[in-house]
C-alpha cells in the first residue's frame, strides 16, 4: 500500500493485488520487420503477372509453363496449409465447397462463444471499494468480486477486504450498495464472503474446475487498475495443480493461466467457454527474485474448493473454522536467518510471540522455540507451518516437536480457533 500524501490527506485510489508487484522494464527493442513483399503490376483484367516491357515477348512458351506450374504449386501448398491449420491433427479437413464454410464457422462459433461468455459473465462481476484509515488520511482500495447466489453473497479474495473500515460494492449497472463481511478463510485460503442487498443480482453459474484441461480456453473478467471496470481478457489453461506459497501457506491446486491479470482483477472470475465459474484470479508473477521480467503467468484458485469454503462460511455466518496455536510462527527462510542469525536450526517454524493463556502458552511453548513437526507432519521449506495444521480442527490435541536451543522436546497442544 502506498503511503498517503501528507500534504493532501484526501483518499488515495489504488488497485488491490495479491503479491508484491514488481514493475518490469520495457522489452528490449522492437519486433523484427517482416521480409519485404514484392508487388507485381496488375493486368488490365485484374490478374497479376510479371512486368513485360512494351513490344517485347514474355520470354517463350517455357516461361508460361513455369509460371503456370508455380501458380498451381502455390495453390496446392496454400490449400494444404489451410487444411493443417483448420483441421485436427488426425483428421483430414476438406477445404472446398460446403466443408470450407464449416471450417470458417468453427472460428465464428468460438468467437461468438467468447462474446456470449463475456456478456453474461460481466453481469455477475462487481467492483469492491474499501477504505482504511492511515496516519494522515485514508486510502481506498479497489478489487473485484463475483455474485454467487440470489441472497446477495459475493465471493472475493480476502486480501481485498480484510482490515478495512468500510466496504462498498458497485454493481455492473453502476448502482452502489453497502456490504458486510460475513467471514473469510485467510491465510489458509485467500477467500472471503461479503453480503449486499439481494435485489437485482445475477449469480454466476458454477462450473467444475476439476474438469479443466491444458490448453482449454478461459476468459477472465475483473476491474484492473481501479478504472477499467468489467475488463475481459482471454487465455488458456497453462497449467494445473501448480504449487505456490502465498501468505505462508502452500497452495497445491492452483490454476495457471496466461489470460491478462492485473492489479484489481483479484476476486474476479475465470470462466470456461460455457460461461461457468471455474476459478478466481488471485495472484500474478511479474518478475523473478533477481528481477528478470516474467510475462503471462497468473494463478487462480479453483472454483470447486473455494465454493465449498464459501458455502461453509455462509451456512455458519462466520469465518471458516481453522485451528491455531495462539502464537505467531514464522517459517524459517534465508530472509528469516538474516534477521535472526544464530538459530539452532535452518528449517522449521520460529515462534516469535505467544499469546498469554493461549494454546501454545498452556502447552509450554516459548518465544525462540523452533517447531519442527506438528501431528507427525514435518515443518520445513516444502511444508510450511500452517500447512502442517491443515486438516486439523479447533479443540483437537496434537503433538508438537520443538527445537529449543538445540534440545529436542515434545509438547501436547490443544489447538485453539483462529480468530
Amino acid at each position: 500500500m502506498e503511503p498517503p500524501n501528507e500534504e493532501r490527506p484526501q483518499p488515495q485510489r489504488r488497485a488491490t493485488d495479491g503479491l508484491d508487484w514488481v514493475r518490469a522494464g520495457s522489452p528490449p527493442g522492437g519486433e523484427a520487420a517482416e521480409p519485404g513483399v514484392i508487388d507485381h503490376p496488375a493486368l488490365p483484367g485484374g490478374g497479376l503477372a510479371p512486368a513485360v516491357p512494351p513490344g517485347k515477348r514474355s520470354g517463350g512458351w517455357w516461361r508460361t509453363v513455369a509460371f503456370g506450374a508455380l501458380a498451381l504449386l502455390g495453390g496446392v501448398i496454400g490449400g494444404a496449409a489451410v487444411a493443417i491449420l483448420a483441421g485436427d491433427d488426425d483428421t483430414e479437413t476438406p477445404t472446398t465447397g460446403a466443408d470450407a464454410d464449416k471450417t470458417v464457422l468453427l472460428t465464428v462459433e468460438q468467437t461468438g462463444a467468447v462474446v456470449e461468455v463475456a456478456t453474461r459473465g460481466r453481469q455477475s462481476v462487481v467492483r469492491i471499494e474499501s477504505t482504511r484509515r492511515v496516519p494522515g488520511g485514508t486510502t481506498e482500495d479497489i478489487g473485484s468480486g463475483v455474485v454467487i447466489d440470489r441472497d446477495g453473497h459475493i465471493l472475493t479474495n480476502a486480501h481485498v477486504v480484510l482490515g478495512t473500515d468500510s466496504l462498498k460494492v458497485i454493481l455492473p449497472d453502476g448502482s452502489e450498495r453497502s456490504a458486510i463481511l460475513v467471514g473469510h478463510d485467510y491465510p489458509f485460503t485467500d477467500v472471503a464472503v461479503l453480503q449486499v442487498g439481494p435485489v437485482g443480482l445475477t449469480p454466476v453459474t458454477a462450473g467444475d474446475s476439476s474438469a479443466l484441461v491444458l490448453g482449454q480456453t478461459v476468459v477472465a473478467i475483473g476491474n484492473p487498475l481501479a478504472e477499467f471496470d468489467g475488463s475481459v481478457s482471454i487465455g488458456v489453461v497453462s497449467g494445473l495443480l501448480r504449487r505456490r506459497v502465498f501468505d505462508g501457506v502452500r497452495q497445491d491446486d492452483l490454476i495457471q493461466t496466461d489470460a491478462a491479470i492485473n492489479p484489481g482483477n483479484s476476486g474476479g472470475v475465470l470462466l470456461n467457454l460455457q460461461g461457468q465459474f471455474v476459478g478466481m484470479p488471485t495472484a500474478v508473477l511479474r518478475a523473478t527474485r533477481n528481477y528478470q521480467s516474467v510475462e503471462g503467468i497468473a494463478f487462480a484458485l479453483p472454483a470447486n474448493r473455494i465454493l465449498e469454503i464459501a458455502s461453509r462460511i455462509i451456512s455458519t455466518g462466520a469465518s471458516y473454522p481453522r485451528p491455531s496455536v495462539d502464537a505467531k510462527v514464522v517459517d524459517i527462510s534465508p530472509d528469516t536467518l538474516a534477521v535472526y542469525p544464530g538459530l539452532a536450526a535452518t528449517e522449521g517454524g520460529l515462534v516469535t510471540s505467544v499469546a498469554p493463556g493461549g494454546a501454545a502458552d498452556q502447552a509450554g511453548m516459548s518465544v525462540g522455540d523452533i517447531v519442527t513437526s506438528v501431528g507427525g507432519k514435518p515443518v520445513d521449506r516444502d511444508n510450511p507451518f500452517l500447512n502442517a495444521l491443515l486438516g486439523m480442527e479447533p479443540g483437537q490435541a496434537t503433538k508438537v516437536v520443538l527445537n529449543r536451543n538445540g534440545r529436542i522436546i515434545e509438547v501436547e497442544v490443544r489447538l485453539g480457533r483462529r480468530s
